[in-house]
């Protein structure tokens, strides 16, 4: 490896852990884990009903940390299970009243602090940015086949 690919690979952790870190003390502020933000970010804006195996595929969770999360979300009576429809043997996963509020109140605000961020960076960077990460993900993936 070349020391300006090694040079740029370590800034592209660096930044990866920044992200991280960030929406880590967002969630802490909050009063959640990082897991749990992300864990009601999807049921949140989920417009249909959302299983374990669908929201650890989406938001590439770890099944049992997920399995965790909503275990002590359904203790703090923030969500509760349900019997899918199509498969019995699936739990469809819903957010109770008091989930909907604490999901609203917590993501809304988030939501209007990203699009204050990517206002500020810039519509056009922002689209860069994301089209050059998937371009890099892409090549990735290919490369580990």
């Amino acid at each position: 490896m070349t020391h300006e690919i090694q040079t740029l690979m370590l800034e592209y952790y660096e930044l990866w852990g920044r992200m991280d870190a960030i929406y880590d003390r967002w969630a802490k502020a909050h009063g959640m884990t990082y897991t749990e933000l992300m864990v009601l970010y999807a049921l949140w804006e989920t417009k249909q009903p959302i299983t374990q195996r669908d929201l650890c595929q989406e938001r590439h969770l770890p099944k049992q940390t997920v399995n965790s999360v909503l275990h002590a979300l359904a203790k703090r009576q923030l969500v509760v299970f349900r019997e899918s429809a199509l498969d019995h043997r699936r739990k469809e996963i819903l957010l109770t009243q008091a989930g909907k509020t604490l999901a609203g109140d917590v993501i809304q605000e988030l939501q209007a602090h990203e699009m204050q961020v990517i206002q500020r960076v810039g519509m056009t960077s922002m689209k860069t940015m994301l089209t050059e990460m998937r371009r890099f993900l892409e090549a990735f993936e290919e490369a580990g086949k």
